[in-house]
């Protein structure tokens, strides 16, 4: 007889009764009726073919047909039971909890203040962010690949594409960088009245593409080299200057007061991409937050132009 043709609510019966000090206290964990027990039992019995109790009234013992299958029932059940909780508790967190790594410029100027709109709309997916250094990236990337290859993170957002064909790479958008002055400035960049610098790296790829297209105005002030790019602006605090700014970050608070040179932009090389393992289908929270994140980030450039 296969194990499809045994009755699973009997087992289980069997399994509580077997280790309870009687039929009633079987029948209070179960919530069942203590006839109720004993039909499951008898129902199990003609199964199988042989008793599993002494039918003594005075003595709760099991025969050996019931001792050799008790004990293997029961850590059956309790294996059945974790099982389903951890699946329960999947289902809540896990399969709900969302991976993001994104450049540290991007968390701090414009997704940070955005993830509120976020929660409103999907409370149920909970965002968990980690951040690299935007100008390390290149240093970073086959770190980058490895943790989105072992499902360390779920989605990573790059400047251009990883080289990786395992990896599905989606354009989210095309940066803009321009000038932006802090308020001790003059608001005309060509046409400076005061003493100040500009601030940025000149070996980044973005600097070197301003100074091509914009010579005139790259060299209106002397260079102060920084490393980072967030470094320059974090300079403009307390400096006079210039420094050039991902006009997507623009909108921030901290820039409310600043001068924005949109007509000195000039276009990065590389193109923003989210990144993700590739798969046929990928969970609902992934698709929600590229879905939202790329609609958001529409609506920025569309209100900074």
């Amino acid at each position: 007889m296969s194990l499809k043709n045994y009755s699973l609510n009997a087992l289980r019966v069997f399994a509580v009764a077997a280790n309870a000090p009687s039929f009633k206290h079987a029948a209070q964990q179960l919530e069942l009726s203590q006839s109720a027990i004993t039909r499951h039992i008898q129902t199990l019995e003609q199964q199988l073919g042989t008793p599993l109790f002494h039918r003594d009234n005075r003595v709760h013992a099991l025969t050996p047909a019931g001792e050799l299958l008790a004990p293997t029932l029961l850590n059956l059940f309790r294996q059945l039971e974790q099982s389903v909780e951890q699946a329960r508790s999947c289902g809540d967190e896990e399969l709900t909890t969302l991976r993001v790594l994104v450049p540290d410029t991007f968390l701090r100027w414009w997704l940070a203040s955005r993830l509120a709109d976020f929660s409103a709309i999907y409370p149920h997916i909970r965002v968990q962010l980690d951040t690299y250094p935007e100008d390390e990236q290149d240093l970073q990337a086959a770190e980058l690949t490895q943790r989105l290859q072992h499902g360390q993170i779920d989605i990573a957002l790059v400047a251009g594409k990883l080289k990786d064909r395992s990896l599905q790479q989606e354009l989210l958008y095309q940066p803009h960088y321009c000038p932006i002055s802090s308020p001790s400035m003059t608001t005309s960049a060509a046409a400076p009245a005061i003493p100040g610098h500009w601030y940025a790296n000149p070996a980044s790829s973005v600097w070197q593409t301003f100074v091509k297209q914009q010579q005139k105005l790259s060299q209106a002030y002397p260079l102060l080299s920084v490393p980072k790019a967030s470094i320059g602006l974090d300079l403009l605090n307390s400096f006079p200057g210039l420094s050039l700014i991902n006009t997507l970050y623009a909108q921030h608070p901290q820039f409310a007061q600043w001068t924005l040179h949109a007509k000195s932009s000039v276009k990065s090389k590389s193109a923003v991409y989210y990144c993700l393992k590739a798969r046929e289908r990928h969970p609902v929270a992934v698709v929600a937050f590229s879905k939202w994140l790329s609609n958001r980030i529409q609506q920025s450039l569309t209100a900074t132009t």
